[in-house]
């Protein structure tokens, strides 16, 4: 007797539903948690590195602005490189935060949407007493 193909599709479809329900939180907390965790360390390098230059600017805080070394050259090229280099770090303080937030949302997702699908079903409150 052949095979019907209905059956066939339907053992096939729901055993491969019911593998990728078991397997999403092990590749969520694992692959995908280090794929985040390289774009993160990777944004923040490449931001440190090419968006803020903060080492030529570390590099370059005591030399003239514009080749000027009279020393008013020299007071106004200080003043500015450091009032851009305390703007630069405030900029690059709120970028990592924001990789930070990154991470750790993609750690508590899957767990809040648990959470509130058990709070829509079965009245499950927020907080625990």
């Amino acid at each position: 007797m052949p095979k019907n193909i209905f059956f066939n599709t339907i053992k096939f479809v729901s055993v491969e539903i019911i593998w990728d329900v078991i397997y999403f939180p092990l590749w969520w907390y694992s692959r995908g948690l280090v794929k985040v965790g390289q774009y993160c360390l990777q944004s923040a390098s490449f931001h440190l590195n090419r968006r803020v230059a903060l080492g030529i600017w570390l590099r370059s805080i005591f030399k003239p602005m514009y080749g000027d070394t009279t020393w008013e050259g020299r007071a106004i090229s200080q003043v500015m490189r450091i009032i851009i280099l305390i703007w630069k770090l405030i900029f690059s303080v709120i970028w990592l935060v924001w990789l930070l937030i990154i991470f750790i949302l993609w750690l508590a997702l899957p767990v809040a949407i648990v959470w509130f699908i058990l709070y829509q079903i079965f009245n499950v409150p927020f907080i625990i007493k």
